[in-house]
């Protein structure tokens, strides 16, 4: 018997965050969530550009014991839905989110991880067609994680302390925006509950912050990359792969086995990422 708990209101980090963050803990690590790294909702969560009026829309399906098993989401904009999350393979489980979202989203997009069989089997029986794949890249630590600099560039030590408009400037620059920004809120760089400054990465030279690579790590085996960004005029000098290389090395020392990314971009497969799986999505 599960029984089903939405949102509770428009908070960024509600009285339930913290029980989410543990269930996406427990099942992103390997295997049919991995595309959901704990890390991709506190990332969300944090987000200048998140549809905070529509987080009532999350959904969580509780066991008998109370505790989640399943969970329904979107990322960051409402229109990137259905994300279908779950720690057990139970029919009646998956067939009751399912339906849920059937009966409460006229979109009816249902995103899953192309190793969800069971999952997969249900939505073909619901009349559900896959479209679109997206996939999830992985680097295991064994690798060597070497790299060099460019003359002229450094990298930002541990301890360093983060200059918040510089850091909005590459961020803004790296995705390819034009002009200069209006300036954060100051709220926006408090730190979100999981987040960890000394694991954010620059390449810098005298004047800017040129490159940089967050990734995400607590415990477990997986950290999470999110995001990398090169300002253009630095480009295919090798800072990006030298800001992934050492936030790499950072998690390893954390005790990390492996990093996520979520992108079918060359150049991950260039400095040494595989293909684990493959975030597909359903159309109802």
């Amino acid at each position: 018997m599960y029984t089903i708990e939405t949102y509770k209101n428009n908070m960024r980090f509600n009285e339930q965050y913290e029980e989410i963050h543990r269930f996406l803990l427990k099942t992103a690590d390997k295997g049919y969530n991995e595309h959901f790294h704990w890390a991709r909702f506190e990332w969300m969560m944090d987000h200048s550009l998140l549809d905070e009026c529509k987080l009532t829309t999350i959904t969580l399906f509780r066991n008998d014991a109370n505790e989640i098993v399943g969970m329904t989401t979107y990322d960051t904009v409402y229109d990137d839905r259905t994300y279908l999350l779950h720690s057990n393979e139970d029919i009646d489980l998956l067939k009751m989110m399912v339906e849920y979202v059937i009966k409460n989203d006229a979109k009816s997009y249902i995103k899953i991880n192309s190793t969800d069989i069971v999952l997969k089997r249900i939505l073909e029986e619901h009349s559900f067609v896959p479209t679109i794949n997206e996939s999830v890249l992985e680097f295991n630590l064994k690798k060597s994680i070497e790299y060099s600099l460019p003359s002229g560039y450094m990298i930002s030590p541990i301890g360093f302390n983060i200059d918040n408009w510089h850091y909005q400037l590459v961020i803004h620059k790296g995705f390819d925006h034009e002009g200069i920004p209006e300036k954060w809120d100051d709220e926006l760089f408090n730190p979100s509950p999981y987040s960890n400054d000394t694991l954010k990465v620059f390449a810098m030279n005298h004047e800017e912050y040129c490159a940089h690579c967050g990734i995400w790590y607590t415990h477990g085996e997986t950290a999470y990359i999110e995001p990398v960004v090169t300002i253009p005029q630095y480009r295919k000098i090798g800072l990006a792969k030298a800001v992934v290389y050492e936030a790499l090395a950072r998690v390893k020392d954390l005790g990390a086995k492996r990093a996520i990314v979520l992108s079918d971009q060359e150049f991950y497969y260039k400095i040494g990422f595989e293909k684990s799986s493959s975030l597909c999505s359903w159309c109802y």
